[in-house]
C-alpha cells in the first residue's frame, strides 16, 4: 500500500422526515435536519474525523489551507414534505385499511434529500443529490407475533400505487387466513417473483462479492475466483441500467469516485468485484466506486447501490409448469447472511405450494434457507419478465442501513429448505 493515498472531505446536508398513523388514529411526525463533514485521510493509517454543522460554508474552516470551497447556489428546492398533505392525499388507503379486520396496523410516510459535495485533496469539487419517498404499511395478523411489512418507494414524488398497495394487503391477509401447514422434509424448487425477488440474489451473491469481505476472507468467494465460474452460467448480474432512475442525480460514489455501472457476473464468471479505492489497491482490482456511507457520521465501506439479475429466454409460466413440487415466493421480508456457515435464510411472507406444475394452496408465511454456494449454482430456470423492485428495498452493514435498489425475471432456483416462521 505504499502507493496508495487518500485525502476527501464529504460535506452533507441531509433532511429526514417520518410521518405516522395507526389504527387508533394515533399519528407522529418527526424531521431531522443536519449538515456534517467527514473528512477522511490516508497515509499509511486511516485518519477519520466526523463534525456536525450549522451551516454547509462553515466546512470550510475544517479543510486543508490548500483547499478552497466554493458552493455553488442550489437550485430551487422542490423537496417538500406536508403531514396534513401527505394524510389527505393517502385517505384512501388509511380509510381501507379502517374497514379491514385487522387487530393492529400502522402506515409510515418517510422522506429523504440527501445533498453531499465531495472534496478531494486535488481541489476537485463533485456533488450528488438523493432524494427518496416511501410508504410501509405494517399489519398485526391474529395469532401472528410479529407485524407484516407492504412497501412501497419512490425517487420522484411522494405519490405510491395506491390500488396496488391494498391488493398486495389483502392478498397477504387472505393467503395467511387460508394458509395450510405444510412440513418439508427435504429441499426443493422455490420460485422467487419478478422484481423484489432480486434481494436474494443481494444477499446472498452481492455481499459475498463486496471487497472488504473478500479481502477479509469471510466471503465464500476469493479474488483468486476473478475469471473463473462460481455459479449457474444462468447468472449474469450486473450493476447498473440506463432505464432506470432509482439512482440518476449520484454520478459519485463517497469518495469522489465515478460510480460506473459494472458487470459482476457473465454467464457464470465472476468479472469484478464491488469496491472502494481503499480495497481496489489491496487486492489489485479493475474497478472502484462503491464505497457508501449512510451519513457523516458513518465510515465508508464497500457497498450496492443496484444488483440486477438479467433475464432469460423463459415465459414465467414454463417455471411453474416445470416444478412437479415446490413453493413459490410472492412478498419478500428480512433476511441474514452467515459467511461463517456458508449459510442464509430468508423470510417470505406470501407463498404458495406448487404441485403438478400449478399453484395448490397458500402456505402464509415460510422462511428459505440454503448453503450459498450450492444456492448459487442451483438457478435452474430464469424467465424474460424483468421487473424492479417496488422501491423499498433496504440493506443493513455493520450498522448502517442504506438505500438499494434491485431487479430481477422470474427466477427459479432448486435445492432450498423451507420451514415455517417461528411466530407462525
Amino acid at each position: 500500500m505504499k502507493n496508495f493515498s487518500l485525502h476527501v472531505n464529504l460535506i452533507e446536508e441531509n433532511r429526514r422526515h417520518c410521518l405516522s398513523i395507526d389504527n387508533r388514529d394515533r399519528t407522529e411526525y418527526f424531521l431531522k435536519n443536519r449538515k456534517g463533514l467527514l473528512t477522511r485521510k490516508y497515509e499509511d493509517m486511516w485518519e477519520s474525523r466526523s463534525v456536525e454543522l450549522s451551516s454547509l460554508t462553515e466546512a470550510g474552516k475544517y479543510l486543508s489551507k490548500d483547499l478552497k470551497l466554493k458552493l455553488n447556489k442550489q437550485a430551487k428546492d422542490d423537496f417538500q414534505f406536508s403531514p396534513g398533505k401527505i394524510l389527505r392525499d393517502n385517505e384512501f388507503v388509511i380509510d381501507a385499511l379502517r374497514n379491514l379486520d385487522l387487530p393492529a396496523w400502522q402506515v409510515v410516510f418517510r422522506a429523504n434529500h440527501s445533498r453531499r459535495i465531495l472534496v478531494k485533496k486535488e481541489n476537485k469539487k463533485r456533488e450528488s443529490v438523493f432524494k427518496y419517498f416511501s410508504i410501509l404499511i405494517k399489519l398485526k395478523l391474529k395469532e401472528h407475533r410479529d407485524f407484516i411489512e407492504v412497501g412501497e418507494g419512490s425517487v420522484q414524488a411522494a405519490k405510491f400505487n395506491q390500488d396496488g398497495l391494498l391488493t398486495r394487503v389483502k392478498e397477504i391477509i387472505e393467503n395467511h387466513k387460508k394458509s395450510k401447514n405444510i412440513t418439508f422434509t427435504d429441499k426443493i424448487p422455490v420460485i422467487l417473483n419478478a422484481g423484489d425477488g432480486a434481494i436474494i440474489f443481494h444477499e446472498i451473491l452481492g455481499h459475498s462479492l463486496e471487497a472488504d469481505y473478500l479481502y477479509q476472507g469471510v466471503s465464500p468467494i476469493s479474488p483468486a475466483d476473478l475469471g473463473k465460474k462460481i455459479v449457474s452460467p444462468n447468472v449474469t448480474l450486473v450493476t447498473g441500467d440506463k432505464k432506470d432512475d432509482f439512482f440518476k442525480n449520484i454520478s459519485w460514489d463517497d469518495e469522489g469516485e465515478a460510480a460506473k455501472p459494472i458487470v459482476l457476473i457473465k454467464n457464470g464468471v465472476l468479472k469484478n468485484v464491488i469496491a472502494d479505492s481503499f480495497h481496489k489497491e489491496l487486492l489489485n482490482l479493475k474497478n472502484c466506486g462503491f464505497s457508501r456511507v449512510k451519513d457523516f457520521t458513518g465510515l465508508p465501506m464497500p457497498r450496492m447501490y443496484a444488483l440486477y439479475l438479467k433475464p432469460g429466454r423463459y415465459h414465467p409460466g414454463e417455471l411453474i409448469e416445470s416444478t412437479k413440487y415446490g413453493v413459490y415466493a410472492k412478498e419478500f421480508g428480512a433476511g441474514k447472511v452467515y459467511f461463517n456457515k456458508n449459510l442464509f435464510y430468508f423470510n417470505i411472507k406470501d407463498a404458495y405450494l406448487i404441485e403438478n406444475g400449478r399453484l395448490s394452496f397458500p402456505l402464509g408465511s415460510v422462511v428459505v434457507r440454503g448453503n450459498i454456494i450450492e444456492t448459487l449454482n442451483s438457478v435452474d430456470k430464469i424467465a424474460d419478465d424483468f421487473r424492479y423492485d417496488k422501491g423499498s428495498s433496504y440493506c443493513f452493514k455493520n450498522g448502517q442501513t442504506i438505500n438499494v435498489r434491485v431487479g430481477q425475471p422470474t427466477v427459479k432456483i432448486n435445492n432450498l429448505m423451507v420451514t415455517k416462521e417461528i411466530n407462525d
